[in-house]
């Protein structure tokens, strides 16, 4: 059995609406344990082929009564900065554990984080 850590903690945020660009702000966190991953050439590739650059790859672990986290969401992992989600793929660890993979690019604008 494979030792697969998720020891990190990640915010996923939905993009809210806004009368401009601008005023959009990321809301509604939901906080998941993560693992980082290497992102290797072809997923780098298959994200330059529609002119996105994947910077960061990690695993969250997934379970039935998680809403499901999706392209197009925004996460903060442990550095800080905020990514777009660019593709979130459903499917099993090396332990059978049942995860979803996410490659976050960074995105070209800035948002608000909304605090409460």
């Amino acid at each position: 059995m494979a030792e697969l850590s998720y020891d990190r903690i990640l915010t996923v945020y939905r993009l809210g609406a806004g009368a401009s660009p601008l005023q959009r702000r990321l809301q509604d966190p939901v906080e998941h344990y993560y693992r980082e991953m290497e992102v290797y050439g072809a997923r780098y590739v298959q994200g330059r082929q529609v002119g996105e650059t994947i910077t960061m790859l990690v695993a969250i672990p997934r379970m039935d009564c998680d809403e499901r986290v999706a392209a197009d969401m925004y996460c903060v992992p442990e550095d800080g900065r905020v990514y777009r989600i660019f593709q979130a793929a459903h499917g099993f660890d090396a332990n059978g554990m049942p995860i979803t993979t996410l490659s976050l690019s960074a995105p070209e604008g800035k948002y608000e984080l909304l605090k409460n």
